[in-house]
């Protein structure tokens, strides 16, 4: 998973609940790296803060949406959900996160959600 953060305590926050569940976490704060991994080694999943330098996380939800298919968590202290879902992330949370909330969000778009596990089953 990749995290592409701005700020460090956000990262250590997302980063603490994302591990408790078992998820192996990459945190960067700097957009060029982030788009370079989602080039050359693809994460499960990318939760990126829109904000990030000056805006940069709107630009790295298009290019996760258009080189490879890595869902997006789109994150934000301002209310972005359109542009990020326009964007091509698949899901928005504003922050502060709620780590409960946060977590599902994360479990569902990698098809890991104890809901999706049991619709599943249902089939």
């Amino acid at each position: 998973m990749l995290l592409a953060e701005r700020d460090r305590h956000a990262a250590e926050f997302a980063d603490y609940f994302l591990r408790t569940e078992g998820y192996a976490v990459r945190i960067v704060f700097d957009p060029d790296l982030a788009a370079e991994i989602l080039r050359d080694d693809p994460p499960n999943v990318l939760v990126v803060e829109l904000l990030m330098s000056g805006g940069a996380g709107l630009a790295l939800c298009r290019a996760a949406a258009g080189t490879v298919s890595v869902p997006v968590l789109a994150v934000s202290a301002v209310e972005l959900r359109d542009q990020a879902l326009a964007a091509g992330a698949e899901a928005f949370l504003v922050k502060p996160l709620d780590p409960l909330q946060f977590v599902s969000t994360v479990r569902d778009l990698i098809g890991t959600s104890a809901y999706l596990r049991r619709a599943e089953g249902r089939r």
